[in-house]
C-alpha cells in the first residue's frame, strides 16, 4: 500500500518528463526539416496543438476550395488515413495519387475535398510508425489500461486528426454558394487501430476495437446531420425535386496489418511477456472482428430511420380548403426523407487474390477459381517500393530520408512498407467507380 503510494509522484515525474521529451522532439524536428508542404504542416502540428488545440489547423487551404463548388456534378469528400491522403512529400513522386483520386476521376467528380492525414515521411524514424485513428480519446484510454504502456505513447497520439477532427473541419468550411448535385462520402479507418491494439491483451484491445466503431457511426450520424440540415435542407433544394438526394458513404472492409511488409520489418520489437507470434495473433482476430461487426453495423445504420422531425404547432388545413387546392401535392423538403446507403468495398479480396496469384505463379501452381493461371502484375508483392540499400547498386536510386526509392514504382504491389502502390491504387479507384457507376449499394442489393 505505501510502496503504491509512493511511487505515484514518481510516476507523474516520469509522465510529465517524456511530455516534455516529446515536445523538444516536436521542435527539433520541425526546425531541421527543410521548407516544403510537408515540413509546413508539420510546424503547424506542433505549434497548433500549444497555441489554439487544433489538430488539423495544419490542413490545406480548403476554405479557398470550397468556394469553386457547386452547381451540377459529384462531389467527393474524404475522411481517412494514409491509404486516402493525397498528400505526396518531397521525393514521393513515384507514390502516385490516392485511391480516392483515382476514383474522383472514374465518376468525372466535379470536385473533391480531401481532410485525410498521414504520418510525415521525415518523423520516421525518430517515431514509430502510426497513423490517423478512429478517435484519439478512445486509443488514449485503450492502451492506458495495458501495462505495456509507456507515456511517450500517449503523448503521441495528438499528433494525427482522428475521425471527429476531420468532420469538423469539413462542418466549419462555408456551405458552397450552390449545392452539389450529389456529395458522396469516403471513410478509411481501422488499420492503425487494429495495429495498435494487437499489441495489448486481447480483451482490451478487443474492447477499444469495439468502441472505435462505435465512433464511426457515432460521427457518420453527425454528418447525416449536416447533411440533412445545412448542405441538402429546404433552403438549398429546388422544390421541384420531388426526390430527395441520398447520404451515400464509400467504406471499405479493413485489410489485415500483418500481411504489409513494415509489419515484420518496422514494428517495434513487442515488450516480454508478449512475443510477435502473439500480437500477429492478435490482429488477424482483431481484423476479422472489425470486418465482422462492420458490416453488421453498417446493415443495421442504413436501415435505422433518422429521428423524428420536431412537431410543428401550425394550423393544419381543413379538408374543404384541401378539396378546393385545385394544384397537385408536391412534397416538401421536410417532407422527404433522405435515405442512408453505403458502398461497401471488399478491399481485402482484391489483394488478396493479387497476393496469392503471384504466389501461385512462383510455385507453377493455380486453383479452382483460377488463380495461378494469370500473370502476375507485380515483380514484388512483398518488398515495397521505397526499401533500405541492398549492396552497392544504388546508382539512379532516390534517397528518400535514409530509404531507397525503386525505379518502376509501378512494379511493386506496396509503395512503402504500409501504404499501397500506384498500379493496385488505380485498380481500387476503378473497381469503385463501377460500384457507384452502377449504384452497388446495400439497398440496391438488398432490393435485387
Amino acid at each position: 500500500m505505501f510502496a503504491g503510494a509512493g511511487s505515484m509522484p514518481a510516476l507523474r515525474k516520469r509522465l510529465g518528463a517524456s511530455i516534455v521529451l516529446t515536445l523538444l522532439s516536436l521542435v527539433t524536428i520541425v526546425l531541421l526539416l527543410p521548407t516544403s508542404r510537408v515540413s509546413t504542416r508539420l510546424q503547424k502540428i506542433a505549434l497548433g496543438t500549444t497555441i489554439d488545440g487544433s489538430l488539423w489547423s495544419w490542413s490545406s487551404s480548403y476554405e479557398e476550395v470550397e468556394e469553386d463548388l457547386g452547381g451540377e456534378g459529384t462531389r467527393l469528400v474524404i475522411f481517412g488515413d494514409s491509404w486516402v491522403d493525397d498528400t505526396i512529400e518531397n521525393g514521393q513522386g513515384g507514390k502516385g495519387k490516392s485511391w480516392a483520386d483515382y476514383l474522383c476521376e472514374e465518376i468525372n467528380c466535379t470536385s473533391r475535398l480531401n481532410f485525410a492525414a498521414s504520418q510525415p515521411f521525415e518523423s520516421w524514424p525518430s517515431f514509430p510508425p502510426t497513423g490517423v485513428m478512429t478517435s484519439n480519446s478512445i486509443h488514449e484510454a485503450t492502451i492506458s489500461k495495458s501495462k505495456y504502456t509507456i507515456a511517450l505513447e500517449i503523448a503521441e497520439l495528438s499528433l494525427l486528426p482522428d475521425l471527429a477532427t476531420q468532420i469538423q473541419s469539413y462542418i466549419a468550411l462555408p456551405l458552397p454558394t450552390q449545392r452539389p448535385t450529389e456529395t458522396i462520402f469516403v471513410l478509411s479507418f481501422g488499420f492503425w487501430d487494429v495495429y495498435d491494439f494487437s499489441r495489448l491483451d486481447y480483451p482490451i484491445g478487443q474492447n477499444g476495437t469495439d468502441n472505435s466503431i462505435k465512433e464511426i457511426f457515432k460521427q457518420l450520424d453527425i454528418l447525416y446531420n449536416h447533411f440533412t440540415t445545412n448542405l441538402y435542407s429546404a433552403n438549398t433544394t429546388d422544390h421541384r425535386e420531388t426526390t430527395a438526394p441520398s447520404f451515400r458513404v464509400i467504406i471499405p472492409r479493413l485489410f489485415d496489418p500483418t500481411l504489409l511488409p513494415g509489419w515484420l520489418t518496422l514494428r517495434p520489437s513487442p515488450p516480454s511477456p508478449s512475443s510477435v507470434a502473439e500480437q500477429q495473433k492478435n490482429a488477424v482476430y482483431l481484423t476479422e472482428r472489425w470486418n465482422n461487426i462492420m458490416v453488421n453495423q453498417v446493415a443495421q445504420w442504413v436501415v435505422t430511420p433518422p429521428p423524428p422531425a420536431p412537431q410543428k404547432f401550425e394550423q393544419s388545413p381543413s379538408d374543404e380548403d384541401i378539396r378546393n387546392n385545385s394544384e397537385p401535392f408536391q412534397p416538401t423538403e421536410e417532407d422527404r426523407i433522405i435515405q442512408k446507403d453505403v458502398f461497401y468495398y471488399d478491399l481485402p479480396k482484391l489483394l488478396l487474390d493479387i497476393i496469392i496469384e503471384h504466389q501461385l505463379e512462383d510455385e507453377g501452381l493455380s486453383d479452382a477459381s483460377g488463380l495461378g493461371k494469370g500473370e502476375s502484375l507485380f515483380e514484388s508483392v512483398y518488398q515495397p517500393c521505397v526499401h533500405e540499400a541492398e549492396g552497392d547498386d544504388t546508382d539512379g536510386l532516390i534517397d528518400l530520408n535514409g530509404m531507397l526509392v525503386c525505379k518502376g514504382p509501378e512494379d511493386y504491389l506496396f509503395w512503402d512498407s504500409f501504404n499501397l502502390g500506384p498500379a493496385v491504387k488505380g485498380m481500387i479507384g476503378k473497381e469503385i467507380g463501377d460500384m457507384v457507376r452502377g449504384n452497388k449499394t446495400l439497398r440496391n442489393q438488398w432490393e435485387h
